[in-house]
C-alpha cells in the first residue's frame, strides 16, 4: 500500500491511497501543541474519526492519545542505549522498531528482522531520480494497524527532523 501526502509538511497534510481517495488527515495549527490524525469514514471526516492527538511538549514528554488512552510518547516508542531508533509494541502484540535515520527514510522493521514493513519516502523532484511526492509505502502484512502506524510515523519523523537540525547546527 502506498499513501500519498498532498505535501511535504508530514504535520499538516491529507494521506491519499493509489487511487486519490483520501484515507486520513493530519493537522498541526501550530509549531508547538496538538497534531490530531483523523480518519476518513466515506469521504467524510466527522467528529468521530479522530484516530490520535499528538501532545507536543518542549519541558516534559510529549503524550500521544489513542482514543481514551493517553501514553507517555518516549514510554511508546523506546529508545535504547546508543541508539536512536525507537521500539515498540504494536496494537497486534508484535515487537517493532522504528529506525530513524536523519538524512534518508525512516523505517518501520520487526525487532530482530531486517524487512521493511513502512518506509518513508520524502518528495523528490527528478534530478537524479524520477521526480515523486512524499510516500509512505506500507507492508500488507502490517495494514492491519494502519492507525498505530501513521500515529507512530508523525512521531519519530519528528524526532528525526529535530536530529537534522541538531546535526546540522553541531556541523556550524
Amino acid at each position: 500500500m502506498r499513501l500519498t501526502f498532498s505535501t511535504s509538511n508530514y504535520r499538516n497534510a491529507d494521506l491519499s491511497d493509489e487511487w486519490g481517495h483520501v484515507l486520513y488527515n493530519i493537522h498541526t495549527p501550530s509549531r508547538f501543541g496538538k497534531t490530531t490524525i483523523k480518519k476518513c469514514h466515506g469521504g467524510v471526516f466527522d467528529g468521530s474519526s479522530v484516530v490520535a492527538v499528538i501532545d507536543w511538549h518542549t519541558f516534559r514528554s510529549d503524550k500521544i492519545h489513542f482514543g481514551e488512552q493517553v501514553v507517555k510518547a518516549d514510554e511508546l516508542l523506546k529508545r535504547r542505549w546508543l541508539s536512536s531508533d525507537r521500539h515498540c509494541v504494536g496494537p497486534d502484540g508484535r515487537a517493532y522498531k522504528w529506525k530513524l535515520r536523519s538524512s534518508s527514510r525512516n523505517c518501520l522493521q520487526a525487532e530482530n528482522s531486517p524487512v521493511e514493513l513502512a518506509k518513508y519516502h520524502k518528495r523528490n523532484f527528478g534530478i537524479m531520480t524520477p521526480s515523486h511526492p512524499p510516500h509512505l509505502e506500507i507492508s500488507p502484512s502490517v495494514t492491519h494497524m494502519l492507525d498505530y502506524i501513521i500515529t507512530t510515523f508523525v512521531y519519530v519523523e519528528n524526532l528525526s527532523e529535530q536530529q537534522h537540525k541538531s546535526d546540522q547546527g553541531a556541523a556550524v
